[in-house]
């Protein structure tokens, strides 16, 4: 079990400001919530590292916790690989101030949020690259939920939350729903596989902020016999 306690992420404002698109006339503002945001970031991180036991129909087997259901990757995964789970997070302050500027102004809850998810995607690149130094090679990344979630449920939160504890090690529990809390939080595994998996691929939402790549229709299980979509 690894524990990052301060990922070292460096954030400059005015590269988060021009995510925004935040009009001329407000960008002085926005600029300062920015900082103030990145200010109250504590980006952490909890993973480790197991080995693929089984793969049967939709079902991958660890050498550590329970079994995982997933079609996506029980397709993508195969016996003896060496893959690693992961929840990374950006902690707890900056939501809650979100939550109270929310209250008189939501454009500045707005900027803290996106802050948040700036910085979050900034730390998870961090935790990939060192997953990818000890793996060997470039890896596709698999969380619950993601896309339609069809492809992997989002209840198999619970599998690898029981097994990272992300909670003791990271402040990091679940909802009775399986969504995160803090919010700003990613969880998954990480593998290296054949061909590269991205979930947007897969989802057909047009009105997706964090779409990775084009959706290119259903996803076909290469372990099914009819080559059915799912």
């Amino acid at each position: 079990m690894i524990v990052v306690n301060s990922i070292p992420v460096q954030i400059r404002a005015e590269d988060v400001l021009q995510t925004l698109r935040v009009r001329i006339q407000k960008q002085q503002e926005a600029m300062s919530v920015v900082q103030k945001g990145i200010e109250m970031i504590s980006p952490r991180a909890v993973y480790t590292f197991a080995k693929v036991k089984s793969v049967e129909k939709a079902m991958v087997t660890l050498d550590v916790g329970q079994p995982i259901q997933s079609i996506v990757l029980a397709d993508m995964l195969k016996p003896e690989q060496t893959v690693a789970l992961f929840v990374v997070t950006m902690g707890e302050s900056l939501e809650q101030e979100a939550s109270r500027e929310g209250k008189t102004s939501i454009l500045n809850a707005w900027v803290l949020e996106q802050t948040g998810n700036y910085a979050l995607g900034i730390a998870s690149a961090h935790v990939k690259a060192q997953i990818e130094e000890t793996l060997r090679g470039k890896v596709s990344s698999f969380s619950p939920g993601t896309g339609t979630g069809r492809l992997f449920g989002i209840e198999q939160q619970k599998v690898i939350f029981e097994i990272l504890d992300p909670q003791t090690n990271i402040g990091v529990h679940l909802t009775p729903s399986f969504l995160m809390v803090p919010r700003k939080s990613v969880s998954g595994i990480y593998a290296v596989t054949n061909r590269e998996y991205v979930a947007c691929q897969y989802c057909p939402r047009e009105r997706c902020g964090g779409r990775k790549k084009p959706f290119i229709g259903e996803y076909f299980s290469i372990n099914c016999e009819q080559q059915t979509p799912v």
